[in-house]
């Protein structure tokens, strides 16, 4: 009877120990190396996105991917613009090759993120890189953007402000300012599905309050105006970006929001034109998630190609199967590191992708 007590003691005291929120570190944020895939999402198949809670369920497996990119991040000291954002916990994101046009073209256009333990422990945005009339020129936070604070757990409410202005030099033709604050706000923690799987996860709510302002060589004088934006964030601890991001404007003193972009984390898509195959008579593979083996028999006949790409779209495995009907066969995947890969088969005229998870 003690045993059995014991034992039913030890299964509730599992269950309670599973039913608690993720704690997020700075090392759950993009450092040097990081390469993450997202992808775009529908507006319309968002569904309902404010509902939260703890212990909550969001179910988004019905986004609908619109287009894909990918975020990477570098060691400031990898950049074009290492002398001047230096350090060993400073990361540099390429946002673009070219902005502009005419005279007001800019390249090489980085933002800058920095891990910092004090004076508060927290992720910040630093500040931005270009390159203007092969000139490179930073610009810098007077007042750093706090974007999330360490320990991050539920329930948590952060209020940080900001400063920020492009570098004055009369050799760019515009000048860019902003000053404000953002609330953040640890609002639910739970389970969250999409597309790409399934994780544990804190959901985020931030909201930037700024004041805008630009001056350039035809307007000589500061024009303001107000930039409210909020993000939904979900984020767990191994996406490194949030597993799903919804942003847009608040309008109406802040009273009402209108979303311009879904994203969330993904795998490299299968390419256009090709189907996609899951579990048909024609292709069977298990298990899924696996752990060391992945079988799969197929009735196509002659030669077939496997190829497993990571995230990177890199080709980790290839492999060679030779000989007519192939009924069953497997794969070793046990040196893979956990996470999504996609399976292509190719052969006899045929293509296909399979998407599978590495425990």
């Amino acid at each position: 009877m003690n045993k059995i007590y014991v034992l039913i003691s030890s299964i509730f005291a599992g269950f309670a120990l599973m039913a608690q929120p993720i704690t997020l570190s700075s090392s759950n944020l993009p450092g040097s190396g990081d390469t993450l895939r997202y992808s775009n999402a529908q507006l319309s198949s968002l569904g309902n996105y404010t509902q939260t809670g703890a212990s909550f369920t969001w179910n988004f497996s019905s986004l609908v991917r619109t287009s894909q990119g990918v975020r990477s991040f570098k060691s400031a000291l990898q950049t074009p613009y290492a002398f001047f954002f230096f350090g060993f916990n400073e990361y540099g994101e390429k946002i673009a090759d070219t902005l502009g046009a005419g005279p007001i073209t800019m390249t090489n256009y980085y933002n800058y993120y920095k891990k910092q333990t004090s004076p508060v422990n927290a992720y910040i945005a630093d500040g931005v890189g270009l390159t203007f009339s092969s000139v490179p020129v930073p610009s810098y936070y007077s007042d750093k953007d706090e974007l999330y604070h360490f320990p991050m757990t539920y329930p948590k409410y952060d209020s940080t402000t900001f400063k920020f202005s492009t570098a004055s030099n009369t050799m760019i033709p515009i000048k860019y300012s902003k000053t404000g604050y953002r609330v953040t706000l640890v609002d639910g923690w739970g389970t969250i599905t999409t597309p790409y799987g399934t994780s544990p996860c804190l959901r985020l709510v931030t909201t930037q309050y700024s004041q805008d302002s630009i001056k350039n060589t035809f307007v000589p004088f500061p024009v303001g105006f107000p930039n409210h934006q909020r993000s939904y964030q979900w984020l767990n601890t191994t996406s490194k970006i949030p597993y799903l991001e919804i942003t847009g404007n608040l309008t109406g003193n802040g009273t009402t929001f209108t979303p311009t972009q879904a994203r969330f984390r993904d795998i490299p898509a299968v390419p256009q034109g090709v189907e996609e195959h899951e579990n048909t008579n024609t292709m069977i593979v298990y298990p899924n998630p696996v752990k060391d083996k992945l079988h799969f028999n197929t009735t196509k006949e002659g030669d077939v190609v496997v190829e497993i790409y990571d995230l990177k779209g890199s080709l980790i495995i290839s492999q060679k199967l030779r000989g007519g009907q192939i009924s069953m066969t497997s794969v070793d995947v046990d040196g893979l590191k956990p996470g999504p890969y996609v399976m292509k088969l190719s052969g006899n005229g045929s293509l296909m992708h399979l998407k599978f998870i590495k425990e």
